[in-house]
């Protein structure tokens, strides 16, 4: 799995816990510690998802566009990393019996195992991630 979805989950976090104000990406980027280009194209895909929501100009910065409680990690993991789980397979002999269907029965593992990811990560939502920051602050 790529970093996107620890790092889209962090933005999401962050909003929630800035809630009722608009926060720049400078302000994420550095809670984040990515560098800014990576950190706008995340930006911008949770943005066209609708996840988030931005506003130009002086006043303007990103929010959430729904409560903490709604956003479910299935959603920002289906945006950043769907099919990262299953396993990149090398060329294989076509005249060894392994070798001829072990990527298909890996990928179809790997897709069967990232479906039930996606199910539990759908019963997660960031509130969850932002009670346990405030427990673990605690």
């Amino acid at each position: 799995m790529n970093s996107d979805f620890s790092i889209a989950v962090h933005c999401v976090a962050y909003l929630a816990k800035h809630q009722n104000q608009r926060v720049t990406s400078e302000d994420i980027a550095q809670s984040v510690s990515v560098h800014p280009v990576r950190l706008r194209k995340i930006l911008s895909i949770l943005r066209k998802e609708n996840i988030i929501a931005s506003k130009e100009g002086a006043k303007g910065g990103f929010s959430l566009n729904d409560q903490p409680e709604c956003i479910t990690l299935d959603k920002i993991f289906k945006i950043t990393s769907q099919e990262t789980l299953v396993p990149k397979c090398p060329d294989s002999n076509e005249n060894c019996v392994i070798g001829k269907h072990l990527s298909d029965i890996l990928i179809h593992i790997f897709q069967n195992a990232e479906e039930h990811f996606l199910n539990y990560l759908k019963g997660v939502t960031i509130q969850d991630i932002m009670d346990q920051i405030n427990y673990a602050d605690c």
